[in-house]
């Protein structure tokens, strides 16, 4: 039985006092209680609820004449009063005064025929009263009852679903979002209504709160599909990749049948960026799925992403990217495809056949011309075919995307037809190698703006002030990923802006050549003489002994130094082709270990100056080079800084499938040659051979 609350009609005092009464007794506090309610009667001993409270005390103290006679009284006012004569019923039934009962029974199902706990009551009463009959029938009556209802409700309840997910499908979220909610007030926590309810909140991004919902319908011991899918997504997006993953994995044991439980797995290595790992899978789960498109993507992306990240430029893992690339694009759709025809221009590349890549990514352009990500990367290509006007086109496009430089100006970009009167800035941008490369055209703007602040990497500070006295240099250390910081009394100053990478393409326009001043740099007399006093006890007694200095890979010394670099091996094959020289060591790491191998292949040493700090000391390197009589180097900052000194230079460099290394090209500076060779070259020494012969003919 419950307790009714007083009428509205009485006094606020009697209504404070009946709400007292009622949370001592629902606090236990029985005897408290029955005070307040008695001393209430005393007051008002015509209340309903009253007496209708004190015969509920009574009837749990035993007391069932008091507690009849309470509700006899109440019935006295009020004698069709249904709730009292329920309860008396009730009261009848505990007693043992089974047919009294019945017979109240059945003068209230007259007015409520459907009341279940009047049908329950009488199914009771007619047992005890051996009406077999008559107590199954209400037992099947009260069943039909319940299972109307039920179906009632399910049937609204699936009305409302429907209308809430075609309200979804058709964009009106907010109504679907109350009509799910309706669901829930109605049927409590109802699975298809929370699932519909997550996937607003997922359309929402509201991830957080799309797994509170999620969880509320999740049933560990008996989990569905979609909830496991949901739930994994939902962690992966919110970057709780191992959660996610194992969402997927319990699905995976459950449905074995159904690959999106692998693409879910896949996908969560591809957002932790664990390309290993995430090719790894997609292969597993592709022998199960062999024609599952989105494996196949995520396969093909995977392989692209780990060559690209590792440079592991070796013959066997480019073909094989290649394949995976290529069979993904035969099972995607259009838009995919055009995606995939980029990674293979880019994997094409590297295998050295640019004209396949320039036509597939000029393709893909004429379609997605607003795609300035691919219009940098076609610069690369433009490059190895020396198609200059093209190149620097799309060399700017990295400006836009900000591969080349993480600073967007809001002043005009300068050019030669800005004022005279301007101040520029030109902005450092790339390793350090470039910015060496770049500032061979500083003159350009020199002679063209009224002031000029270089920004540039702190270690060329001083080779640059020496160089173009004229120019302010802003010695600034860049953060990768993060936007360059420059002084705020530049800015306030300068009234245009040029990206250092920029100029060459200025010089190339005017003057159809890609260095506007070889060399420029202008090194202290004195330093340059106490370097050459050094270096010249290497000569010996001959004055005609060469001085070579050598570098043969980038400070990266990973698994790409096998498309771009040299291995100890071929270095000291190198050194064995000029028995007469003397190699000075350019390589700026510690390359210890590897100085050894070649010393032991080469059979005599590599002079290491053991004073000279080449990674950081520029101005010393530079001095040092300036005295030797040619370098050998990768495309490295070596060779920049050999260039920019005026030194004799030899550098290799991959490019074309078709390039002959034999025949050294003369390149942009003066006493700089080039040997390109095929990128997927297996063995580099007659590459060495034909550039210490060529050396060794210019003697």
């Amino acid at each position: 039985m419950t307790l009714p609350l007083l009428p509205k009609k009485n006094t606020m005092t009697l209504d404070d006092a009946f709400e007292k009464g009622v949370r001592l007794y629902q606090n236990k506090e029985i005897k408290e209680a029955r005070n307040v309610f008695e001393t209430l009667l005393q007051h008002s001993p015509d209340t309903l609820p009253i007496l209708q409270v004190l015969a509920v005390l009574d009837a749990e103290e035993g007391l069932w004449d008091s507690a009849i006679n309470k509700l006899d009284e109440a019935l006295k006012q009020d004698p069709n009063n249904m709730s009292i004569l329920f309860d008396k019923a009730h009261l009848l039934a505990d007693k043992g005064r089974n047919k009294e009962a019945f017979s109240l029974v059945e003068q209230l199902l007259k007015s409520i025929p459907t009341h279940q706990e009047l049908l329950s009551l009488r199914q009771k009463l007619t047992a005890k009263m051996g009406l077999h009959a008559e107590s199954r029938r209400s037992a099947k009556k009260n069943q039909q009852i319940k299972t109307q209802k039920e179906n009632t409700l399910n049937q609204e309840i699936t009305q409302t679903l429907d209308l809430a997910l075609q309200m979804f499908s058709t964009g009106h979220t907010e109504e679907a979002t109350l009509l799910f909610q309706t669901v829930l007030n109605i049927a409590g926590e109802h699975k298809e209504a929370l699932l519909g309810l997550a996937k607003i909140q997922l359309s929402k991004e509201e991830f957080a709160l799309a797994r509170q919902t999620l969880l509320r319908a999740f049933d560990p011991d008996n989990p569905t599909k979609d909830l496991l899918v949901l739930l994994s997504h939902c962690n992966i997006k919110m970057k709780e990749h191992k959660t996610g993953r194992e969402y997927a994995k319990k699905g995976r044991s459950l449905f074995l049948k159904d690959p999106i439980f692998c693409r879910l797995i896949v996908q969560s290595y591809e957002k932790e960026k664990n390309w290993l790992e995430a090719q790894k899978r997609a292969k597993k789960y592709i022998k199960t799925f062999p024609k599952d498109a989105d494996l196949l993507s995520r396969l093909a992306t995977s392989s692209f992403n780990l060559l690209r990240t590792r440079h592991n430029f070796t013959s066997r893992s480019i073909s094989q990217c290649q394949k995976n690339i290529e069979r993904a694009s035969k099972a995607a759709d259009e838009v995919k495809k055009r995606r995939f025809s980029t990674y293979l221009a880019e994997v094409l590349s590297y295998k050295g056949e640019a004209m396949q890549a320039k036509d597939l990514l000029e393709d893909y352009l004429s379609e997605f011309p607003e795609d300035i990500e691919v219009g940098f990367n076609l610069s690369f290509i433009y490059r190895a075919l020396n198609e200059w006007e093209n190149f620097y086109r799309a060399n700017e496009l990295g400006l836009a995307c900000g591969r080349r430089l993480k600073y967007q100006g809001e002043l005009p970009i300068w050019s030669l037809e800005r004022p005279k009167e301007d101040c520029v800035l030109v902005m450092p941008e790339q390793g350090v190698g470039d910015e060496i490369l770049y500032f061979h055209n500083l003159n350009l703007v020199l002679e063209n703006a009224k002031k000029v602040y270089v920004a540039c990497d702190p270690r060329l500070e001083n080779i640059l002030s020496y160089a173009y006295p004229r120019a302010i240099m802003v010695p600034i250390t860049r953060i990768e990923n993060e936007n360059i910081d420059l002084p705020e009394t530049v800015m306030n100053e300068i009234t245009s802006w040029i990206a250092g990478g920029s100029l060459a393409g200025i010089c190339y326009t005017q003057f159809a050549r890609h260095i506007y001043k070889s060399p420029y740099l202008q090194l202290p007399k004195t330093l340059k003489a106490q370097w050459h006093k050094k270096l010249e006890t290497y000569r010996g007694n001959n004055s005609d002994t060469l001085l070579i200095g050598i570098c043969w890979r980038s400070g990266l010394a990973g698994a790409s130094r096998n498309i771009h670099y040299l291995m100890p091996d071929e270095v000291a094959h190198l050194m064995k082709q000029c028995p007469g020289a003397v190699f000075i060591n350019l390589q700026y790491d510690d390359c210890k270990k590897e100085i050894k191998k070649i010393e032991q292949g080469a059979g005599r040493p590599l002079i290491q100056l053991e004073t000279l700090n080449l990674r950081d000391d520029f101005e010393n390197t530079a001095a040092v080079i300036s005295n030797l009589d040619l370098v050998i180097t990768a495309g490295t900052a070596v060779h920049r800084l050999t260039t920019a000194v005026g030194t004799e230079c030899h550098v290799f460099f991959a490019g074309t499938k078709n390039a002959d290394f034999t025949k050294p090209e003369p390149l942009s500076c003066e006493n700089e040659w080039g040997y390109f060779y095929p990128p997927l070259l297996a063995n580099k020494y007659p590459l060495l051979e034909a550039i210490a012969q060529h050396v060794n003919r210019m003697r």
